[in-house]
């Protein structure tokens, strides 16, 4: 029986653990790679977490870091803030150390994994993969306990009695003085928005956006980062006004999960748009290169995209945009 317990304790301990540093493998070896948050254990809603993944090798053996945030895609909530891949450190022995590091962030409580991380590497030819043990992070909420023991209960409702005929003749009065303001003001707002000139069509204003954009001197810079932001921005907004989507404030994962499942948009379009976010991100977050013939193609998938999918006055949007009802 006591044999029993051990073992069940041993099982117990072997799952996410809640550690700032695992090492997967002694550094006798020749890779070992580690996962470690510089955080306590808890977390508040709102700190960054520094999400470190170490590779320890000997020099002669060929290592490829995970690509960018492999490990972090099934993440919910837990956001990429930023991240960094710092530069070689060479240790004693004929070894090297490289380090890819991850802000992370959430605003909501909970305690969350982060998968294993997995880093390819090449011994005389032959590719093989390691993977670091899984991390857990609990976020804990802004309070402390103790915070909400203070509070009292309601107070008993106090009963306002008028006596005064003369005050309550007052009262009526300055409540229909109020009545009248209000359906004034009722009023002339809606004159004001039947006055008002029509809203301008969401294509209209991305496509005056992407001429503004091609005016700008970011390609002559080399500025591509920036580019590829500005070019991601409009595509984002032209979606939100032209089919109702919160497509800036999502995640580009969030965003693109919404798209599988919206028959707004053909297979062809959605395709469409995974290439691109998922390029504009590697750009901007990943510092992956560019050129101007990929920025200008860019731009004019993103200008196809806008006239394909743009509001036709009097028409059917609907097959114009996904081929669906």
């Amino acid at each position: 029986m006591r044999f029993i317990v051990i073992l069940a304790m041993l099982l117990t301990l072997a799952g996410c653990q809640k550690k700032a540093s695992v090492a997967a493998s002694a550094p006798k070896d020749p890779v070992t790679v580690s996962v470690s948050v510089d955080n306590p254990n808890k977390v508040r809603v709102g700190d960054l977490i520094r999400y470190t993944i170490e590779v320890n090798a000997q020099t002669n053996i060929d290592v490829q870091m995970p690509p960018f945030a492999e490990n972090l895609s099934m993440l919910n909530q837990l956001l990429i803030h930023d991240w960094e891949n710092r530069p070689d450190e060479t240790l004693p022995g004929g070894r090297v150390l490289k380090k890819q590091v991850y802000e992370l962030e959430t605003y909501l409580t909970g305690v969350y994994e982060i998968p294993p991380a997995r880093v390819q590497f090449a011994i005389n030819g032959v590719t093989n993969s390691i993977y670091s043990s899984a991390l857990c992070v609990e976020i804990a909420s802004l309070s402390k306990e103790g915070d909400m023991t203070d509070i009292k209960d309601v107070k008993d409702v106090v009963e306002y009695l008028v006596k005064d005929k003369g005050k309550l003749k007052i009262l009526m009065v300055l409540g229909s003085l109020a009545a009248a303001a209000l359906v004034l003001l009722l009023f002339l707002r809606k004159k004001k928005e039947k006055d008002a000139p029509p809203p301008v069509p969401a294509h209209i204003k991305a496509l005056e956006a992407l001429d503004a954009l091609a005016a700008s001197d970011l390609l002559e810079k080399s500025l591509f980062k920036e580019y590829f932001s500005a070019l991601s921005d409009i595509l984002r907004r032209y979606i939100e006004d032209r089919f109702d989507l919160r497509a800036p404030e999502q995640t580009t994962e969030e965003f693109l999960n919404i798209l599988r499942q919206d028959p707004q948009f053909t297979y062809e379009q959605r395709e469409m748009l995974r290439g691109f976010l998922n390029e504009c991100d590697m750009i901007k977050f990943a510092k992956q290169e560019s050129s101007l013939a990929a920025a200008k193609d860019a731009s004019e998938k993103t200008r196809a995209f806008i006239e394909a999918t743009k509001e036709v006055p009097g028409g059917d949007n609907n097959e114009k945009e996904g081929g669906q009802k």
